[in-house]
């Protein structure tokens, strides 16, 4: 392997190392106690190190957002491509979302700025709201083949009740209380599916 290899592989190494440590300060003691310093302190690196790889930590957040939608993006897309009917395929997604709020709680929080995970880029959002190519208004235009602006319509509410029914409870509710929250939103998801058809 030659030094500009060992180099790259060094620099991917480290990145991962940041963002790791980042998600591992934030389960442990909240967003608020994450800083480039305590990441630095953490790694055994030093802070304009760090700066070298996230400008800042709301550039590192979105990093973090970023892995988290593309993470589930690639999930839908599975899912999309396992199972044939529509209404099935939405109800895995939806099962899909809350297993990962549950067990990456730090990096849900991040993708939607909760528990002081502020992140003032916007930039994730309308990339993954976006309708092209994307496994889930696909899923719902199955379900409802009508006009394509009433099945952005439809995407856009899928949203708020999916990821809004998370962050509710993530933000209002107790970690243990979330197993009794998750029938409730199983059963509000397939409300909603049935209401489209």
């Amino acid at each position: 392997m030659g030094i500009v290899e060992r180099r790259e592989r060094l620099r991917i190494q480290v990145r991962s190392d940041i963002v790791k440590t980042a998600k591992e300060i934030a389960r442990e003691d909240g967003w608020t106690a994450v800083s480039i310093r305590k990441i630095a302190e953490v790694i055994e690196y030093s802070p304009p190190i760090l700066y070298e790889y996230f400008e800042s930590k709301d550039k590192l957040l979105e990093a973090i957002r970023m892995e988290g939608f593309d993470f589930l993006q690639a999930e839908f897309l599975k899912i999309k491509t396992h199972f044939s009917n529509p209404q099935k395929q939405l109800v895995e997604v939806a099962q899909c979302i809350w297993n990962f709020s549950v067990t990456n709680p730090e990096v849900f929080q991040v993708m939607f700025n909760l528990e002081g995970a502020f992140c003032d880029s916007k930039k994730v959002y309308s990339q993954v709201m976006s309708i092209k190519g994307n496994p889930v208004w696909e899923m719902i235009a199955m379900l409802r083949p009508k006009s394509g602006e009433a099945v952005t319509k439809t995407y856009y509410e899928w949203w708020c009740l999916t990821y809004g029914f998370i962050s509710i409870t993530m933000t209002t509710q107790p970690l243990h209380a979330f197993a009794q929250a998750e029938p409730v939103y199983m059963e509000g998801v397939r409300r909603f599916i049935r209401s489209i058809m």
